[in-house]
């Protein structure tokens, strides 16, 4: 499988407080929460990830590892890296709370400008409404 699905292919964001192995991290995370790689399907090949997000392969190497480590995939040796069963709903779990942190942080700085709910829940759903557009 050497074909990257979508959130695979997005450019990585250098000008993030987040490193790039943490973008590739939840992205795969992400990937297997809305259903893009199901039980047992395997993972694109550490170099056409690597080719495709511009990273060196130690980096997703090591995002392949901390995603095993972490239960999520496994790798067949000589084969690729596969996505355990049952992963989706851990995934899912982890996506929700990597959104609810980002969340608090916007509304923390959002109290820090001294805006109130009214501004901070028209931001919002103007934001949603692009979202959709």
């Amino acid at each position: 499988m050497d074909s990257l699905p979508v959130g695979l292919t997005e450019p990585l964001d250098w000008t993030s407080d987040v490193p790039a192995y943490e973008q590739i991290k939840n992205r795969i995370t992400f990937a297997i929460a809305r259903g893009a790689f199901g039980p047992n399907d395997q993972l694109p090949s550490v170099r056409a990830l690597a080719r495709g997000l511009v990273v060196n392969p130690n980096t997703v190497i090591r995002v392949y590892r901390e995603l095993e480590q972490g239960g999520l995939l496994y790798t067949r040796k000589g084969v690729g890296v596969f996505v355990v069963p049952h992963a989706a709903r851990r995934c899912r779990r982890e996506r929700d709370a990597i959104v609810e942190d980002r969340l608090r942080e916007a509304i923390d700085l959002a109290r820090r400008a001294a805006m109130d709910d009214d501004e901070l829940e028209a931001l919002l759903r103007r934001l949603l409404a692009e979202g959709r557009a």
